[in-house]
């Protein structure tokens, strides 16, 4: 019987010759378990090297952090500079940077940094904000203007809607400031439709009104206050100021009482004491009787009288010798409408005499030299300095 044929390979793998087919693969997959554990290795090294160098950058930018808040800028810019080398144009870093910068006097390096920001973010409003501060402290009107512009239409990371309004507040300050009222106004009346009505915002609102000499718009802020809340003495004052010199006295002296029953100070007092002066001296007022308008005419005439002698005193002038000197010309004024005032006797007959009055304490109020007003003196010039524009 015939032996079966043995296959070629068996042998060859008995006898070890065949072993080379396998060593390549081999090789193959040892080279890749090597690679891959290599790759890994490195791959580790270098997150824990990324993971270092964060904590050193954030370490580093919290000590500057703190040296800012401690009023140490030239400390920060250190901390800064050494928390950039762990992480390379970090944009906040370099934010804080150009603020340490400008805490620490040197602005053309601040705006340096400030403008490469803006380049890479031109919408971002707290840069915008900071270039319009620099702009400001350089006295740059318009640079100022278009940052601050910047900011309020720029974007912001958190409470943008608030912060706009923040700014925007800002920018009616700035205006006011370098007397740029126009501006002012519109700004103003932008963010009053936006601002959400607190009484803060409201007495906000109403001061920044007043500084523009918008009296009546001032009060009407006021009085929301005064809404949202009825006894605060600030809003009652302001309001009382408004209203008085809106030439509404009652009106502001009933401010003036109420202030001064819950808060009373001597800035109150005085309000009070000058709007009930003025109440008792307006001839002006059409409800009082002859009589009366008369008597006030007469009280009056006797403060400019005092005022006029205080004034010759300190200006060494005899009132009573006739002479060219203004305050010898002006008592001769003087001397001849008291005699009229005097000898009137129909209400046609005092009326007739108001405008000469008024004009006649604006002169007296127009001498130089004579001293600071007394309260009596400011009340008289408050109602008759301005004849055409008295309300009764």
């Amino acid at each position: 019987m015939d032996t079966p044929p043995q296959r070629s390979w068996v042998p060859r793998i008995l006898s070890g010759k065949g072993t080379r087919v396998f060593r390549r693969p081999i090789y193959v997959v040892w080279l890749s378990l090597l690679a891959a554990a290599f790759f890994a290795f490195t791959f580790g090294i270098n997150r824990l090297y990324a993971q270092k160098r964060h904590e050193l950058s954030r370490y580093w930018f919290q000590q500057a952090q703190n040296a800012l808040a401690g009023g140490r800028p030239e400390e920060a810019i250190s901390d800064l500079r050494t928390a950039l080398t762990y992480s390379h144009e970090n944009p906040q870093y370099l934010f804080t940077l150009a603020q340490a910068l400008e805490a620490a006097g040197r602005v053309p390096e601040a705006r340096a940094y400030f403008l490469s920001l803006l380049q890479d973010e031109p919408g971002n409003g707290a840069i915008n904000l900071e270039l319009a501060h620099l702009a400001e402290r350089d006295g740059d009107v318009n640079h100022a203007m278009r940052y601050f512009n910047g900011a309020i239409y720029g974007a912001w990371d958190a409470d943008p809607v608030l912060r706009r309004q923040g700014v925007r507040k800002e920018l009616v300050n700035y205006l006011l400031a370098k007397g740029l009222k126009t501006q002012a106004r519109g700004e103003l009346l932008t963010l009053t439709t936006q601002m959400p009505r607190t009484p803060e915002a409201d007495l906000w609102a109403a001061s920044s009104f007043s500084r523009l000499g918008d009296d009546s718009s001032a009060l009407d802020f006021y009085r929301a206050a005064l809404r949202l809340n009825r006894h605060d003495p600030t809003a009652m004052l302001g309001a009382g100021e408004a209203a008085f010199r809106l030439a509404r006295y009652r009106e502001a002296l009933d401010y003036f009482s109420h202030a001064a029953e819950i808060r009373d100070d001597p800035t109150t007092s005085q309000w009070l004491q000058l709007a009930s002066l003025v109440l008792d001296l307006n001839a002006f007022e059409s409800r009082i009787s002859p009589e009366e308008r008369r008597h006030r005419l007469i009280l009056v005439m006797d403060i400019a009288d005092r005022r006029l002698r205080q004034c010759g005193q300190t200006r060494n002038v005899p009132l009573d010798s006739p002479g060219n000197d203004p305050l010898q010309l002006v008592r001769a004024q003087w001397i001849q409408l008291d005699s009229q005032i005097r000898k009137a006797r129909s209400d046609s007959d005092v009326v007739q005499l108001l405008v000469p009055v008024a004009n006649l304490i604006s002169n007296v109020e127009q001498q130089n030299g004579c001293g600071p007003l007394t309260l009596t003196d400011q009340a008289v010039l408050h109602v008759y300095q301005n004849a055409e524009e008295l309300h009764p």
